[in-house]
């Protein structure tokens, strides 16, 4: 089909953006991506409008207050909301899929209703981004030219990158939130070993902690106060603690969890366990310290032999270099 284009039409349709240069089979190609996009927006759009009137028309047979008042909140709905919506609706993410990105927005302190249909809404987008953006990487850098297979290849890869893309960034806030909260966690610990020997009880004592800390510890704070809130209004304490090691997902404070369940079913003292517990804590936090110093002459080698080692060189070899070379320029 593009071999029938003669030499002013190629000519025409051949882009040059910068340093790089599409074709004339490039520009339509990316022009009917562009094209294919746009009408998968505006079919997406037209689907949740037709749905949208089909359910207001259903609520205003019902004549229920309370389902029109539902629908005048979802009609005001962001659009990444509704398109988060649709898109979790579809067969792409299954009730599975959507209880494990629930567990990484807690993960990550990320709470609130809403944030899964965006979450939702951010990897479709990102997964659509992807494609064309490494697209124009590929014709930039001239690679593949020829093997179009491969290269359909390696954009449903870009396409399958983006979608995991917001998944990578989710994880590293999860990570930055469990680093803060294990830092601030020996803290809470000494804390709660306080309110214990003062005669609170256990969920007063967490409470106590929660709300000591707001200042200095936020995420800290916010977490025990949940837990505490939890206890107060569920019939079985132990699962409001379990949920809190769920939550931040720390190993040290499974063990914390353990000995608050076993002073709850045994009656043990819990002030002597938390203090066991605070003992192990702070041995493991100083092997902990200990092995990143231990790693870290091995660390600085690279930098040791990339940046001084050459300088070095430099400055040593310098003049003994000049010298030769005025020997050498005097000549017998």
């Amino acid at each position: 089909m593009f071999g029938t284009v003669d030499l002013p039409a190629q000519a025409y349709l051949a882009i040059r953006i910068g340093e790089m240069h599409f074709a004339a089979r490039e520009t339509c190609i990316l022009l009917l991506a562009l094209g294919a996009a746009l009408w998968s927006v505006l079919s997406l759009r037209r689907i949740a409008q037709s749905e949208e009137r089909q359910t207001r028309l259903l609520y205003a047979l019902r004549r229920t207050p309370q389902r029109v008042a539902e629908l005048e909140a979802a009609s005001r709905l962001p659009w990444y909301q509704r398109l988060g919506t649709l898109v979790a609706a579809t067969r792409i993410i299954g009730t599975a899929e959507q209880g494990r990105l629930l567990a990484a927005l807690v993960a990550a302190g990320i709470k609130g209703h809403g944030h899964l249909a965006a979450l939702v809404a951010a990897k479709f987008c990102s997964a659509v981004a992807f494609v064309p953006l490494f697209w124009l990487i590929v014709e930039w850098c001239q690679f593949l030219v020829g093997a179009t297979s491969i290269r359909l290849l390696l954009l449903a890869g870009a396409a399958g990158l983006g979608w995991r893309f917001p998944d990578a960034v989710l994880s590293r806030l999860a990570a930055r939130r469990r680093v803060r909260f294990e830092a601030g966690l020996p803290d809470a610990l000494d804390l709660l070993v306080i309110c214990a020997e003062a005669g609170l009880s256990l969920d007063h004592a967490i409470g106590q902690v929660g709300q000591a800390l707001r200042s200095s510890r936020p995420g800290v704070a916010e977490e025990f106060a949940a837990t505490a809130a939890e206890m107060r209004v569920s019939a079985v304490r132990s699962r409001a603690l379990e949920n809190l090691a769920q939550r931040v997902g720390i190993a040290s404070l499974r063990s914390i969890v353990a000995a608050l369940n076993q002073s709850i079913n045994f009656g043990t003292p819990l002030a002597e366990s938390l203090r066991v517990v605070a003992a192990e804590m702070r041995a493991e936090r100083l092997a902990r310290f200990e092995e990143r110093a231990a790693r870290l002459p091995v660390l600085l080698t690279v930098p040791l032999m990339v940046f001084i080692l050459p300088s070095l060189m430099i400055v040593i070899g310098t003049p003994l270099a000049l010298r030769i070379i005025d020997m050498l320029g005097r000549g017998p």
